[in-house]
């Protein structure tokens, strides 16, 4: 019975030894053949995410110092820190009076001179025509009537010299009418008796020369030959006027008469005289009176004529440079005006006023700050090796470190400096996002982590990335056979994402099993 208990133990362990050598066979056969069959992964469709995360810093969108462009005294600051203020709010003035009064003064002018261009190019209206033709006529009119007053004047005026002549110094010469009139008196100024007696016959021959002008005019004579005869009116009126005036003078040394009939002689003198000389300034006047209406009749007529003809180019054109240089002017004035004038860029609240009401302000020195209002911004510096993944646009995630990581801000990148800045030795781009949306929490200077969303590909397909073999400059995974052997598959890869995921193009298919290494 021992004995078969010992071989029975013997066989146990004969038995036990070769399971363990079977084991260690078939071990050795999988291994030669590269087959496993422990750890695996598979390949799945999913979302791959590829993110840059940076740091940066929170500041308002819109922040600025703003100072005066040229120096002065400070008329008013009318805010305070803390103060809202929409966009053009004068925060700030300096005295400009005589600024002001300038640039009002040019506004009219130019206002004047435009609106003379515009009547320029317009041109007459009809209504302006017809209102000329009509002033035209009346002083065609008016002219018509002056020359038939004219006549009137002429044939008083002749008759008033011919009284004088023939009439007023009747008794005073005898023979009067003949070629030879003699003074019915002596005198002692030998002379002055010559003279009277040769100017009264020239006299009597001039009336009769003066009735037969005027005979051949009526009211349907030519203004020209009116006109004429009021020039030789005024010649026949002198020369008779001249013959009254040397009768006094005959009769201041007449001789043979009583003082009486002297006396009464000099007072019918005097009195033609007087005659003569008012028909005289009657028709002189009557003369100006026509000339006046000749040359109102004339500018009328070159005013209707430029009316009706349109306005010339030329007058255009210089109108034009007229209403240019006017507006230059004041555009130069409105220049020199504005810069006087401190007003809000952007809506926002006054951070900082430095100056106080008739201080002397310095050209291009800080006067009032102003930070915008609505949405702040990131200002971040993106490294060398990150720049070329992020864009304008991209979707980024922000946390503030003083919420801590689980208050989450939505925001996306609105600008990307395309020169570097150099920190530490590394170059880097600034870039700028753009928070989503406006929140009370949201400060400036606060600590932002941020990151960006540089790419995304859904449903695709994906292998971790710490399952991809890079050899020789390729990528492969050890794909698991159906019959537990590892096969080495070359694969194409696409988006390498931020969580570890690698996007897989070709080489394998969805549900392989990839060996974990």
């Amino acid at each position: 019975m021992r004995i078969n208990k010992k071989l029975s133990k013997k066989n146990g362990i004969i038995i036990g030894v070769c399971v363990l050598a079977v084991m260690g066979v078939v071990f050795f056969i999988f291994r030669g053949r590269g087959g496993r069959t422990d750890n695996f992964v598979t390949v799945q469709r999913g979302d791959v995410v590829e993110e840059v995360s940076i740091t940066g810093k929170v500041v308002p969108s819109k922040n600025l110092d703003l100072a005066f462009e040229k120096g002065g005294r400070v008329k008013g600051i009318y805010v305070s820190v803390g103060k809202k203020v929409s966009r053009g709010t004068i925060l700030a003035e300096l005295e400009n009076s005589d600024l002001y009064a300038d640039t009002a003064q040019k506004e009219a002018t130019l206002k004047s001179e435009q609106a003379r261009l515009d009547e320029l190019k317009r041109g007459t209206r009809p209504e302006e025509i017809a209102v000329k033709q009509a002033a035209l006529g009346k002083a065609e009119q008016d002219l018509r009537n002056y020359f038939r007053g004219a006549l009137d004047i002429l044939n008083d005026s002749y008759a008033k010299a011919d009284d004088a002549v023939r009439t007023k110094t009747a008794d005073i010469f005898t023979d009067d009418d003949t070629a030879n009139p003699k003074l019915s008196f002596t005198v002692s100024d030998a002379q002055a008796g010559i003279d009277v007696q040769a100017m009264r016959y020239g006299a009597g021959i001039d009336m009769v020369s003066w009735r037969n002008e005027l005979q051949t005019l009526d009211d349907y004579s030519p203004e020209d030959a009116v006109w004429s005869a009021i020039i030789s009116g005024e010649k026949h009126l002198s020369l008779v006027r001249d013959f009254l005036t040397r009768t006094l003078d005959a009769l201041g040394s007449a001789q043979g008469e009583t003082a009486s009939v002297v006396n009464t002689h000099k007072a019918n003198v005097y009195t033609a005289r007087t005659n003569v000389n008012a028909s005289y300034t009657s028709l002189s006047s009557q003369k100006q009176s026509i000339d006046s209406g000749k040359k109102t009749v004339s500018g009328i007529q070159n005013e209707l004529n430029l009316a009706l003809a349109g306005t010339a180019k030329e007058q255009i054109d210089a109108q034009e440079a007229k209403v240019e240089q006017t507006e230059a002017g004041l555009m130069y004035s409105n220049a020199q005006y504005i810069k006087t004038v401190l007003r809000a860029p952007f809506s926002g609240m006054v951070t900082k006023v430095d100056g106080e009401v008739g201080d002397i302000a310095e050209a291009n020195s800080p006067i009032v700050s102003v930070i915008g209002s609505g949405n702040f911004e990131i200002e971040a510096n993106v490294a060398e090796s990150d720049i070329a993944r992020v864009k304008i646009g991209n979707a980024a995630r922000v946390t503030l470190d003083a919420y801590g990581k689980g208050v989450v801000f939505s925001a996306s990148v609105t600008q990307i400096n395309l020169s570097e800045t150099v920190i530490e030795g590394v170059a880097t781009y600034k870039a700028k996002l753009t928070f989503a949306e406006g929140d009370e929490r949201i400060l400036s200077g606060l600590t932002a982590d941020v990151d960006i969303m540089s790419g995304k590909k859904e449903n695709t397909l994906f292998l971790p990335t710490r399952n991809i073999i890079i050899d020789g400059g390729k990528y492969f995974v050890n794909r698991i056979a159906g019959d537990g052997s590892r096969v080495k598959a070359e694969v194409m890869i696409g988006l390498k994402g931020s969580d570890g995921r690698t996007e897989i193009l070709s080489g394998i298919l969805e549900g392989d099993k990839i060996a974990v290494e």
